[in-house]
């Protein structure tokens, strides 16, 4: 019933009609943004988030890596325990940092999506990283989170700011900053919205401001090839 509902009003609003009548226009727009709402949230409910992905995902509050004038984003969800994304980390990601964000083609954004049921200690780690690339440590504490991978423990903290040169009082208190853990969470809830559920995933679009569009899904390690090919596909339109 809702899906005749959103599409008799779609038909009202893309026809000629013979009212002029802003306020019932502007009142049919209302009830068809709802209706998408609510489709969203079972969709979302149900596990089927991928169904209605938007058209634009944000790109705020990622850790950024290369040019903000690049026109293309890839925009990285991932667990700092998955050995996936490790396997990506280290044998992907620096040909295509070499390739395409070292020459300002391509804009790196990372954010988080720790799988606590299987790696319970991720999310402390993402806010480590979190708490590293707010003194600029963001590339180096990566490497080394992803080089201890589950067997990381309070005692590398020390490790990370020696080897980092950080501010260690600046970051202990970051460590116990809820405004950061909101952060995890935030970007936690975005990828399920999303529909995402595995690591590492990957976005891979045309940037619109803080946004991304015409974008593509990657899931899993891929490899050089595959995201060079969507690279160069996106770069020529």
């Amino acid at each position: 019933m809702k899906k005749l509902m959103i599409i008799a009003l779609a038909v009202l609003l893309s026809a000629c009609q013979t009212t002029s009548n802003d306020n019932e226009i502007n009142e049919l727009k209302a009830q068809i943004k709802e209706l998408k709402h609510i489709q969203a949230l079972v969709a979302q409910k149900v596990g089927l988030g991928e169904l209605v992905r938007p058209d634009e995902i944000s790109i705020a509050d990622g850790q950024r890596v290369g040019d903000d004038s690049a026109s293309i984003v890839l925009l990285e969800f991932t667990d700092l325990h998955c050995p996936f994304c490790a396997r990506y980390h280290k044998n992907i990601w620096p040909q295509l940092k070499a390739d395409y964000v070292d020459t300002g083609k391509v804009q790196f954004v990372g954010k988080e999506l720790p799988l606590a049921n299987i790696h319970p200690r991720a999310a402390y780690a993402a806010v480590t990283l979190r708490c590293a690339a707010a003194q600029g440590a963001y590339t180096d504490a990566k490497n080394f989170l992803f080089e201890k991978g589950a067997q990381f423990s309070s005692s590398d903290l020390e490790t990370i700011v020696s080897d980092n040169n950080l501010d260690k009082d600046v970051f202990d208190a970051c460590l116990k900053d809820v405004s950061v853990h909101n952060k995890i969470t935030s970007s936690l809830h975005e990828a399920k919205k999303l529909g995402f559920a595995s690591t590492p995933t990957f976005v891979i679009g045309k940037r619109q401001g803080n946004v991304i569009t015409d974008y593509e899904i990657v899931n899993g390690t891929g490899s050089v090839e595959s995201f060079t090919a969507i690279f160069d596909k996106l770069l020529a339109k």
